[in-house]
């Protein structure tokens, strides 16, 4: 792990910040700040980790299948799209990703930093329909871009996660939706150009995924001492880095803190795990049972407590324009959502979600945040859903509840578990009345048996 960067690499040797050392209370208030810095970080290691055991780096897998309840390495996924991934070491050159002219259908690549925050976008929105060529370069590449290359997209990690989203129409566009993902190619830029391969370097070796919700909460800090060579901090994060390193979070370093303060900085690690949790069931402020999207996702800035909480809700959420995911974990009578009542989710007429691609509701287990196995195996429905029936003047009525309506249409129906859950409603390519706040979303109320 040592060996993955130098600290020259780094821009900077970060030290400790304090002279004298700290005394517990001081241990473990900076071990619940670390944590929330960190979390999103050794969160993302869950996927990092779990492609990295299957697929070779700098290389795109597609798959043409809609995920479903034996998912269970990303939290929230969608039932969409098809996706598309890739684990990109930009440490010794760029790589490059052709992409096929796409009309009539959504698609995008997110890229995604080693502290979960967005790059630049290739798909629909970003860069067209049309057909393009584009080169993803980390923070150490000094190279020339070049001719034929339609974009460029710089990096401050030297690992980068590529997710791809394909939108499937229903199940009649299967096989189309699967011919768009064989036009998506991944290749080093040394092979575009016909050049030598560059001089290896030491292979990546991710560590390997500890449970975030479960066991020691200090155990973050292992994870992400190992992650963190591989991102080009700002200088504010520099200075958070540089007193973090008093109770032994440092980038590159195995995490041991000091002898006097160990039971402190545990401490202060679960006071830090609680801090994310909760803020993770208040990203925003409530209206009738929804949680609108923070502004900020994908760019967090300094926002260390936001970035961590959605990456425990929903990590790798996209960008507010590329789009937004309105969150409930209750009714509109701020009751908690759960399969042991039936509920009414209604969109008044003119009310249907604005997009410029499409819509869906997604329902998740409210502990787990993974979609939910269920008889019908229907785990969302949107604008594309076969079977909706809408209401008389336009609008929509949808029912939750775990067994099938005696009386509602049965297309209408999004089966529940019988405990506690909770419903994304995706909006890709939001219009301006869902982007600045004026989209009023649709209630939920409990129907009464």
């Amino acid at each position: 792990m040592r060996n993955w960067i130098s600290a020259l690499a780094l821009g900077t040797t970060l030290g400790t910040a304090h002279a004298a050392p700290l005394d517990p209370q001081q241990a473990k208030a900076m071990a619940q700040e670390a944590y929330v810095f960190a979390f999103a970080t050794a969160e993302h290691d869950k996927v990092l980790s779990a492609i990295a055991a299957r697929l070779p780096f700098n290389r795109l897998y597609s798959e043409p299948r809609l995920l479903g309840p034996q998912d269970n390495k990303v939290v929230s996924p969608n039932n969409d799209t098809f996706y598309s991934r890739a684990l990109l070491d930009l440490r010794s050159e760029p790589v490059v990703l052709d992409v096929p002219a796409v009309r009539d259908r959504y698609y995008s690549f997110q890229l995604v930093d080693l502290r979960t925050d967005n790059l630049d976008y290739i798909g629909t929105r970003a860069t067209g329909e049309k057909a393009g060529r584009y080169l993803i370069a980390g923070p150490d590449w000094q190279g020339d871009v070049p001719p034929g290359i339609s974009g460029v997209i710089h990096s401050p990690s030297r690992l980068v996660f590529l997710l791809g989203r394909t939108e499937v129409k229903g199940e009649a566009d299967l096989k189309d939706a699967a011919q768009v993902l064989t036009g998506y190619a991944l290749q080093p830029l040394s092979k575009i150009l016909g050049h030598a391969v560059p001089e290896p370097l030491p292979a990546l070796q991710l560590p390997a995924y500890q449970d975030t919700r479960q066991g020691a909460a200090q155990a973050l800090f292992t994870t992400f001492n190992a992650l963190a060579p591989l991102h080009q901090w700002t200088e504010s994060e520099q200075k958070k880095l540089a007193r973090f390193a008093a109770i032994g979070v440092k980038p590159g370093v195995e995490f041991q803190p000091p002898a006097h303060v160990s039971d402190a900085v545990a401490q202060g690690a679960e006071a830090g795990r609680e801090q994310v949790r909760a803020a993770s069931s208040q990203l925003s402020v409530e209206r009738q049972g929804w949680l609108p999207s923070p502004s900020n996702v994908g760019k967090f800035g300094d926002d260390d407590l936001t970035r961590a909480a959605v990456a425990w809700r929903y990590i790798y959420a996209n960008d507010a324009v590329e789009a937004l995911y309105p969150m409930a974990l209750h009714d509109a009578e701020g009751q908690m959502l759960s399969g042991q009542h039936a509920y009414r989710l209604h969109f008044a007429a003119g009310q249907l979600p604005p997009v410029n691609a499409f819509w869906s509701l997604t329902l998740y287990d409210g502990k787990t945040q993974l979609l939910v196995a269920n008889p019908i195996q229907r785990y969302a429905l949107g604008d594309r859903s076969p079977g909706l029936q809408y209401d008389a003047d336009g609008g929509l009525t949808l029912i939750l509840q775990t067994d099938t309506p005696k009386t509602a249409p049965p297309g209408n129906w999004l089966p529940t578990p019988t405990g506690p859950f909770n419903l994304l409603l995706r909006l890709y390519l939001p219009k301006g009345a869902a982007l600045d706040g004026s989209y009023q979303l649709p209630t939920i109320a409990r129907i009464e048996s």
